[in-house]
């Protein structure tokens, strides 16, 4: 084997090709798993809607039903939009990564691992502030 092989000279094998596969459909899964939970916890949510609004008036005094589900579903809108996008480039880089193996077509395969770089990136990103917020919360006691 050659020591100074380019990464252009990279072929995807059977066996490589196969665990893509198997990843792919992994993350087809994962991600419509995923999209049906966001839309049953927000059914969930309207459903209670008013014994949070309560619950939330009763913890916090001066809070009004309707401010306190304001809040709330804000909250709520904002993390469902940022977890869906994550689904959205999860599902898309399995489409695409499948797609690309099926049809032997290079571009459709490199679109697929771009959206799951973005995917990564993202999910990084969130970890990274998450993880920031942690340290916050150790020090602030």
């Amino acid at each position: 084997m050659e020591e100074n092989q380019s990464v252009f000279d990279l072929q995807v094998d059977q066996a490589a090709s196969q665990n893509l596969l198997g990843t792919a459909r992994w993350a087809k899964f994962l991600s419509v798993v995923a999209f049906v939970c966001m839309g049953l916890f927000l059914i969930l949510f309207l459903s209670l809607q008013s014994q949070l609004s309560r619950g939330l008036s009763d913890l916090i005094p001066g809070l009004g039903a309707s401010e306190g589900f304001g809040i709330i579903l804000v909250i709520i809108i904002i993390v469902i939009g940022i977890v869906g996008l994550l689904m959205y480039f999860l599902l898309r880089a399995a489409t695409h990564i499948r797609g690309g193996i099926e049809t032997k077509n290079q571009q459709q395969f490199n679109a697929g691992l771009g959206y799951l770089k973005s995917y990564f990136t993202m999910y990084g990103i969130i970890a990274i502030i998450g993880l920031i917020f942690k340290i916050l919360g150790l020090f602030s006691k």
